[in-house]
């Protein structure tokens, strides 16, 4: 018999439908002598000689014009019978495991050849037949327990007992793109960092990894570097390999091994976002070439295992860089000093324009400084409230009273953090490779103003300040309280934030030479906090009441050590007046307050606060001298202490 020249445009999705109907009502008639009723359905599905182009009911015919399309099928499904080889007997038990999610008649004519056994999915057993009965090939049960489609995730065995009763099965998500439904899967997210301004030095590293992953010399590429940053490397490096990045976390790649495939023959390219703690790590499985190639967005922090893997180290940008970002993003007039404010990456920089200007719409003003002091004050904030929380009061410059010398002492302290990005410009060949950050520690009493101190230093800079939840990151487990220090650290340096740890001889106590475990313990956390602190590359405040709690390796590694002291006469009357303002009393009043009132700035405030709620006057009007003489008296009462007699006959 003369074969027709097939018909030149196929849907494969058509085509393999019929293919599978055919051989299911093909297998009915030549196995069963009254075929059951519901086979008859099959009947009205479209015919595969009919597409074929050949004769009708010509099953021999069909099989070899079928074979014949099988090297030049397009789509997804062509990619994988060219990956997979498959013979015309394993087309066939692979179409119709997929058809059996999408087509109820093909369900019922299964239930029907399988009965008495409730399989709503054909069993390897029923497999075995059609390959013989269909194809006069052989498929036995064992073949597929290492079979390259089970082992690759396209095919998985499900059920209990015996290899043959037990049923194959394709995940619906992994048919419907097979058939061409290239939607991503539920907990995937395509990456649309288009744009994000990346270091020119990593654009051409990372042409040098495309041509290692297009060669197979790389499977495996580590991002190393700030979460979004990192992101935003993955999504360029897929699109010059001509794939489209999907974002997942590890559990959703590891729990659903149908993900690997569907990354082959959708285009995309899986990218894991991984939150690896110090010491931590992690494997790539597998025990075969890999279908597609696998890009991790970690940070600095664990260690990664596996073949043919690269790391990739993502610098910050320059100052140059960040400006042009700026212009792109926000305005081609967009001033220097928005590049010169925050040492943050290029993803950060377009989401905090966004931001700075509909703030300024807003305000229907132009983009200025103040509008992205504002943008960053609540950009990413949740991020890191898990462990920090974030400080938002700005401090203006008469509500910090210093001495004089301490006054100094800030000041270049300010201009430290200012300039720390260009410091390094022209030194020695020891500071080849300086890290911009900043440690600073406060020491004073409680209510000294340090806390204070450094909401000044935050409003100054521009910069969002969090205070660190020391209760949310010391953990009883051992390894925890580290992880949770480095990811506030790693949070931070990616908002460019100033961390404030209070109390921090808590975490940073003095080593000593016990043998005891918990004692042992301790010692490696500060051993790891020591290094880890040092390359912050963020503005870090540390506050303790003395010096002496605090390990002496901290002290070459603080930029400046700062002494709160208690206020002199001249401060504490400056205080006086910075908490009254307009409410003041005479000037005279204050000033014997601050000449027998000894307590300094936080006990001043609770003051205040204390004499606004017992005064009988309306808010805003002078406070009475006896509400604040009362108010002074509980303060000295909670401090076990008395009030001094020449406070005590002090007249309103």
């Amino acid at each position: 018999m003369t074969t027709t020249t097939p018909a030149p445009v196929l849907s494969p999705a058509a085509l393999n439908r019929a293919f599978a109907f055919a051989g299911v009502g093909r297998f009915a008639q030549l196995t069963l002598e009254d075929p059951a009723p519901v086979l008859r359905v099959l009947e009205s599905a479209p015919k595969l000689c009919s597409l074929l182009n050949i004769a009708a009911d010509d099953w021999p015919e069909a099989c070899r014009a079928m074979a014949k399309l099988a090297p030049g099928f397009p789509g997804p499904f062509g990619l994988l019978l060219e990956d997979h080889k498959l013979q015309l007997h394993e087309w066939f038990a692979l179409i119709l495991c997929g058809e059996c999610e999408t087509s109820h008649s093909l369900l019922l004519a299964l239930a029907a050849l399988q009965a008495p056994e409730p399989c709503p999915r054909p069993s390897l057993h029923l497999l075995e037949a059609m390959a013989q009965s269909l194809f006069q090939a052989s498929l036995p049960p064992l073949a597929f327990a290492n079979h390259g489609l089970v082992r690759t995730g396209i095919l998985e065995i499900q059920g209990e007992g015996p290899l043959p009763t037990r049923q194959l099965a394709m995940p619906t998500e992994l048919w419907a793109l097979l058939g061409g439904d290239f939607t991503p899967w539920r907990g995937t997210y395509p990456l649309e960092t288009d744009g994000a301004a990346l270091p020119q030095s990593l654009e051409a590293r990372l042409a040098v990894v495309g041509q290692l992953l297009r060669s197979g010399a790389a499977q495996t590429v580590v991002f190393r570097g700030s979460p979004q940053a990192s992101l935003a490397a993955a999504s360029l490096l897929a699109r010059q390999l001509g794939v489209r990045a999907l974002q997942m976390d590890d559990a959703t790649w590891r729990q659903r091994p149908a993900l690997a495939p569907a990354c082959r023959y959708g285009g995309w390219l899986p990218v894991l976002a991984l939150r690896l703690g110090p010491g931590e790590r992690y494997s790539v499985d597998g025990d075969g070439p890999p279908l597609v190639p696998l890009f991790l967005a970690a940070g600095p922090d664990g260690t990664v295992e596996g073949r043919g893997l690269l790391e990739v180290a993502i610098p910050p940008l320059s100052l140059e860089e960040r400006q042009a970002a700026w212009q792109k993003h926000l305005s081609p007039d967009a001033p220097d000093e928005l590049a010169e404010h925050a040492l943050v990456d290029g993803p950060t920089i377009r989401a905090l324009a966004d931001l700075v200007r509909l703030e300024a719409k807003q305000r229907n003003e132009l983009p200025s400084l103040a509008h992205l002091r504002t943008a960053r004050a609540h950009y990413g904030a949740e991020r890191l409230r898990l462990l920090a929380q974030p400080v938002l009061r700005q401090v203006g410059p008469e509500a910090l009273v210093l001495p004089p010398e301490l006054r100094r002492q800030f000041d270049d302290l300010v201009l430290r953090c200012r300039h720390r990005e260009h410091l390094w410009a022209g030194l020695g060949a020891s500071l080849a490779e300086p890290t911009p950050g900043v440690r600073v520690l406060f020491v004073g009493e409680s209510g000294a103003g340090k806390t204070l101190a450094a909401s000044r230093l935050a409003t100054l800079l521009g910069a969002p300040l969090f205070r660190v939840d020391l209760s949310a990151v010391m953990n009883k487990y051992v390894g925890e309280s580290e992880k949770n220090l480095s990811r506030v650290l790693d949070e931070a340096a990616a908002l460019d934030a100033i961390l404030l740890i209070d109390e921090a001889d808590a975490l940073f106590g003095r080593r000593t030479e016990s043998g005891e475990t918990g004692e042992r313990y301790a010692n490696m956390l500060t051993n790891f906090l020591l290094t880890r602190i040092e390359c912050h590359p963020g503005v870090v405040v540390l506050t303790s009441n003395t010096r002496s709690r605090l390990d002496s390796a901290f002290t070459r590694r603080f930029d400046a050590i700062l002494e709160f002291p208690l206020p002199g006469v001249e401060e504490r009357h400056a205080l006086w007046q910075s908490h009254l303002g307009s409410r003041a009393p005479s000037g005279s009043f204050c000033r014997l307050l601050a000449s027998y009132c000894d307590l300094p700035g936080g006990h001043i405030r609770n003051v205040v606060v204390n004499a606004a709620a017992l005064s009988a006057r309306s808010p805003g009007e002078t406070l009475e001298p006896d509400s604040l003489l009362a108010a002074l008296r509980n303060e000295y009462r909670k401090l076990g202490r008395t009030l001094q007699p020449q406070l005590e006959h002090l007249k309103g």
